[in-house]
């Protein structure tokens, strides 16, 4: 079966950043051997907001659902912000 096309987002919640509000989602991917990569994605939230998405991975490989659990258990609104911000920032190059 290709899993290629399947993508889950999931909400989480909103927090605002510099007056701006931002809804938080849980993206999770499987790839073609079955294992999932999850994600987690900020968009501005509003309708002149441009639709710019930040996105930032996270450490687990679980199905949609135990994601979005295990976010509400582990990611506080500060912990958002955290990563929201350091996503944000700018990385090295890859060599």
């Amino acid at each position: 079966m290709d899993r290629s096309d399947i993508t889950i987002e999931e909400y989480l919640g909103t927090f605002i950043v510099a007056g701006q509000r931002h809804d938080v989602l849980i993206r999770s991917v499987p790839d073609t051997d079955g294992t999932w990569h999850n994600a987690v994605v900020f968009r501005r939230d509003g309708k002149l907001s441009a639709p710019h998405v930040v996105e930032t991975g996270v450490d687990w490989h679980v199905p949609p659902g135990i994601a979005l659990q295990r976010a509400n258990e582990e990611l506080g609104e500060k912990d958002c912000i955290e990563l929201y911000r350091r996503a944000l920032r700018p990385r090295p190059p890859l060599l």
